[in-house]
């Protein structure tokens, strides 16, 4: 009988434990397949020799994939932590496949894997593994409804929720496009900010899987530009009647993966961005440097991540670590010369079912010390590195630094069945959970170049938070919080990454 294996969240996972099959088992889940592709495995072990393997340890004689239709099994093979050939401890079986369960789920290809094994009496010590996969909705045409506001509390509060600080537009985003995990996405927007966007990603572009590329084309255009700082708020200049800032981006990114948990990224990048004269001239000569209305250069930089969380988006367990290095202006232009180093991460531990704790630091240094764009100037604020409590406020510098420290306590863990109502069967079924998390933050950032209202510049800043979060799907989160800052200030949040 076949006896499943995945139903706890993993430890730190080995990137030593990689996929290595002979040849690929069919790529279909009919019920006929599977026993001719159990049988053909059975058959297998009967013709080839049987090595000596330790009672403490079995082989993996064989995996059979069930239920994929789109992806290719080479793609399922290439994110395994175990495959066919290798021998695992069977104390370490539980943990190793609940592994290669979360790596197959944080592709995002997959709403559900089930993974099951089968001990053959036939060869002692030798197992049959059977991965069945249900594939997620690749195609997403979607209605674009965002926000220009840095957080959903800063268009709601600040800036009394107005539609025309809205934009609207659609997007079209392909995922698993050829099957192989390669991504599409084409994109039109109006409304406060014009933007056109196109780009493809390959992550396996020669046969070992190793080798990935990305290219991204992006040109935007707004009425209504932040053009300064102060009190620790954005100023903007608005016309009406004309665009007063015009960006447009070209990246390329090669990605070298040997193995599946860490990666090495180059990227060559073009940047040329437009302001209206008014800005340049008159509001923050600054904004580019001695007036300039345009800025124009070339990027390169580098990107090592080691990914070892568990679920990328809620992790539980695991860690993550990521460092950039990036040089802006590479003397072909001479209008933009900046040199920033950039460090991340984070580490979980699932002390049980129902606790996780969590630390955290990140931090940018700046190589160059002179006065910098305006835009390239952000510290706390913005992207990931916001700090609770602070949500209506920014603080630019050239360094910058925060850790934070939290626990979670899961409340619910179930799963919806939407019937009838979800006319796409892979979103029939809904997991469910709703957690209590607590967060404290502390950060600092070195402004050495600041408009002297910005008082949180160059002193440490304390927050803490307390709220719900509800989990969808596999990633799909949602926070409700309340927080607290240093100043005494505090209020309820709203927190989404719905990671589409």
């Amino acid at each position: 009988m076949l006896q499943p294996l995945v139903g706890q969240d993993p430890a730190v996972v080995n990137d030593s434990l990689l996929v290595a099959p002979a040849e690929e088992p069919a790529p279909r889940g009919s019920i006929q397949e599977s026993e001719e592709a159990y049988m053909r495995a059975i058959q297998n072990l009967l013709t080839q020799p049987s090595p000596e393997i330790s009672p403490d340890s079995i082989l993996v004689a064989d995996v059979i994939l069930l239920g994929h239709k789109r992806t290719r099994s080479s793609v399922i093979f290439r994110e395994m932590t175990f495959g066919r050939g290798d021998v695992i401890a069977r104390k370490d079986l539980e943990t190793t496949v609940a592994r290669t369960y979360n790596a197959l789920m944080n592709t995002g290809l997959f709403v559900s894997v089930d993974i099951s094994n089968s001990d053959s009496l036939l060869v002692r010590g030798q197992e049959i593994f059977t991965l069945k996969t249900r594939e997620t909705w690749y195609l997403y045409p979607v209605p674009v409804f965002s926000l220009a506001d840095r957080n959903f509390n800063v268009w709601w509060t600040e800036q009394n929720r107005s539609l025309d600080r809205v934009n609207i537009g659609a997007k079209l985003t392909y995922y698993n496009f050829s099957g192989r995990r390669d991504r599409l996405k084409l994109g039109y927007t109006t409304g406060y900010t014009r933007e056109y966007e196109a780009g493809y990603r390959l992550p396996y572009l020669n046969r070992a899987g190793s080798i990935g590329v990305n290219i991204d084309f992006n040109f935007r255009q707004r009425r209504e530009q932040n053009y300064a700082t102060q009190f620790n708020d954005q100023l903007f200049y608005l016309d009406e009647d004309n665009f007063v800032y015009r960006n447009t981006t070209i990246d390329l990114r090669g990605i070298y993966r040997k193995k599946i948990y860490v990666s090495h990224e180059l990227s060559l990048g073009y940047r040329n961005e437009r302001i209206a004269d008014t800005i340049a001239q008159v509001l923050n000569p600054e904004f580019f440097g001695q007036g300039r209305s345009s800025q124009r250069f070339f990027r390169i930089g580098y990107t090592y991540l080691n990914d070892r969380r568990d679920v990328r988006n809620y992790p539980w367990d695991g860690y993550y670590i990521e460092g950039t290095l990036f040089k802006e202006g590479l003397g072909i232009t001479n209008e933009r010369s900046g040199l920033t180093a950039g460090f991340t991460y984070r580490k979980f531990w699932g002390l049980s079912d129902k606790y996780s704790i969590n630390v955290g630091l990140a931090g940018k240094y700046s190589f160059i010390r002179s006065q910098q764009p305006f835009l390239e100037n952000r510290a706390i604020g913005f992207g990931n590195n916001g700090i609770v409590g602070y949500q209506f406020y920014v603080v630019d510098g050239l360094d910058m630094a925060i850790w934070r420290a939290g626990i979670r306590r899961e409340l619910i863990k179930t799963r919806l069945d939407l019937g009838k109502l979800a006319f796409i069967p892979a979103f029939r079924y809904i997991p469910f959970r709703l957690l209590v998390a607590f967060q404290f933050n502390q950060g600092w950032a070195n402004a050495p170049f600041i408009d002297e209202t910005n008082q949180l510049n160059n002193r440490l800043l304390t927050g803490a938070s307390l709220g719900l979060d509800i989990v969808l799907y596999y990633d799909m989160v949602g926070s409700i919080q309340y927080n607290r800052n240093h100043l005494g200030e505090d209020g309820v949040f709203l927190a989404l990454n719905l990671n589409f």
